[in-house]
């Protein structure tokens, strides 16, 4: 079973203790730091699961897969220009490219707006603290991604469901944080239209019932 879940930061631990210390220790297979990176990263992986797959069930166990590959795989593990959340996050979307394969399913466009979904898209917010959505517009937000691209959609996820910040995001989509940068500013530009439009709808629906 997976823990937490709830609103994660995903900046550098504070103090000593810092987080390429605790992977020094986890490459060596240290339970304590493996257990502190599992706890840093483990709601940020999760909701990125569920905000592309749209289900509780199939986030958990996708992300229990890729915790399970990062226990395998971290010894090999060295800095060399890609930080430990960009890496991590290359294991999780290589993992949802194998599940949408092996399912022989396509990935939805609209996510289902169950509360699950909308609770834990209230609460996700950047890496520069950039809240996602309020309670109140969660599920108009939720609805006007669909309309994005994948690319565009995936962008904006990885930016505040996961809490990267570009240029970790550019070393995970093989890109670089200018590219990024400039195409999130067309998406998220892209986003706010669509959203006009709705208001600008359910506006004229509600005078028309007036």
């Amino acid at each position: 079973q997976l823990k937490g879940r709830c609103g994660v930061s995903m900046g550098p631990p504070t103090g000593a203790d810092n987080e390429a210390e605790v992977i020094r220790r986890a490459r060596s297979g240290d339970q304590a730091a493996l257990g502190q990176l599992y706890e840093r990263y483990v709601d940020a992986v999760y909701r990125y699961m569920l905000y592309r797959t749209g289900s509780r069930e199939t986030a958990e166990d996708l992300s229990a897969e890729v915790f399970a590959q990062m226990l395998t795989a971290i010894a090999r593990y060295e800095d060399k220009g890609l930080p430990f959340g960009a890496w991590l996050f290359r294991i999780a979307r290589a993992r949802l490219v194998d599940y949408w394969r092996q399912s022989r399913r396509r990935e939805e466009q609209f996510l289902p707006l169950s509360d699950e979904v909308e609770a834990s898209f209230v609460g996700a917010e950047s890496a520069e603290g950039e809240g996602m959505a309020s309670r109140g517009d969660s599920r108009a937000l939720l609805q006007a991604l669909g309309y994005l691209s994948q690319a565009e959609r995936e962008l904006i996820l990885l930016r505040f469901a996961a809490g990267l910040n570009n240029q970790e995001i550019a070393l995970i989509v093989n890109s670089n944080s200018k590219a990024v940068k400039s195409m999130m500013y067309r998406a998220l530009r892209k986003l706010r239209e669509i959203l006009e439009r709705q208001e600008q709808f359910y506006r004229s629906q509600d005078e028309g019932r007036g």
